[in-house]
């Protein structure tokens, strides 16, 4: 396999798993199916801002929806779902984009980016001239033209599964305990550790402990010791019925931050110019890193990352994993006739 090859079959299907996310949660777009589990607003907006750049209508009417949405959303697990200095030049684009057309926006741009200098990057993949660059991408090093929000978006809509992450924000406040609650309606585990709500919710321990232990004082989760550890759980059936989540419509858990991350650094991997210079020797190697490089993050996700030595074993190890990432995205819930 070549990057080349790699990046042509990660591109659409990506750009198509974005577009019907985002139809469900308030994009103007036709959603191709109903998706089976809770969103994580955070990293789907960071996921989406690399990977429209293959798709500039839906770069556009994801920034549309960032105006109607912007109260529900989280400037500190936005900041926290990046992983490289592209995520965060990205971020601070859209925020200073944002506040711009926004005056009163809470999500404002900021850090290096802002200050950024020398050639700009084309924002969009596709090329082709810009005769009017919008300031906020060029501080951030990116060359786009100006746009306007186009006004398509709506509020998502809270009684959607895909949306529980937004109707536990309106009930509890954009917050650590909305996520602390999303992860444990949603998760298989019995019971799960502050460490790894943490990593779930992109808070550090400490706030988590915190408000786990509101939630345990208040009757809403319940906590057990396990050897040195507490493990802790919330009432799905109370939550369920608070929530009107019948069987059929109380949504999966997915690790997103870890999943979506690692799409994105894949991508962005096989996107680079370099590699179509490297020797076959170098570029396994090179492989073998991205590969190590994933490893931790796709462990907590539960994706088994391979190890083989040879150059032609690290591209199947890549081909397997790719093929297992992009498996995850698939929802076997079809749309009503």
């Amino acid at each position: 396999m070549h990057p080349s090859t790699l990046s042509r079959r990660l591109v659409d299907p990506l750009v198509a798993f974005a577009w019907t996310e985002w139809a469900q949660m308030g994009v103007l777009a036709a959603p191709e199916r109903h998706s089976p589990w809770a969103q994580d607003p955070e990293a789907m907006v960071v996921f989406t801002l690399e990977v429209a750049r293959h798709e500039p209508r839906l770069f556009d009417e994801l920034l549309d929806w960032l105006v109607v949405s912007e109260p529900l959303l989280s400037v500190r697990r936005l900041r926290t779902m990046c992983v490289d200095q592209t995520d965060g030049a990205l971020t601070n684009a859209a925020l200073a984009w944002l506040a711009r057309g926004r005056p009163r926006a809470r999500l404002r741009g900021g850090g290096d980016a802002a200050g950024a200098t020398g050639p700009l990057e084309p924002l969009f993949h596709s090329g082709g001239p810009v005769t009017e660059p919008d300031e906020d991408f060029a501080a951030a090093g990116f060359l786009r033209a100006r746009s306007a929000p186009s006004g398509k978006s709506r509020p998502p809509d809270p009684l959607a599964p895909i949306n529980l992450a937004f109707r536990l924000r309106q009930i509890l406040g954009v917050g650590v305990r909305a996520e602390i609650v999303r992860v444990l309606v949603t998760t298989d585990a019995q019971r799960v550790t502050a460490q790894t709500l943490a990593r779930a919710t992109g808070y550090a321990r400490r706030n988590v402990h915190d408000a786990l232990g509101g939630l345990t004082a208040a009757g809403v989760a319940s906590a057990v010791t396990v050897g040195t550890e507490q493990r802790y759980a919330a009432d799905r059936d109370a939550w369920s019925a608070l929530l009107a989540l019948t069987p059929d419509r109380a949504p999966s858990h997915r690790p997103w931050p870890q999943l979506l991350a690692s799409l994105r650094r894949i991508l962005r991997w096989a996107a680079q110019s370099h590699l179509k210079d490297l020797s076959g020797y170098l570029l396994a190697s090179s492989v073998r890193d991205l590969l190590e490089s994933l490893r931790p993050e796709l462990a907590f996700a539960g994706v088994p990352v391979g190890s083989t030595a040879s150059a032609q074993g690290a591209w199947r190890d890549l081909d397997a994993l790719v093929a297992e990432l992009l498996a995850a995205l698939q929802a076997p819930v079809a749309l009503p006739p």
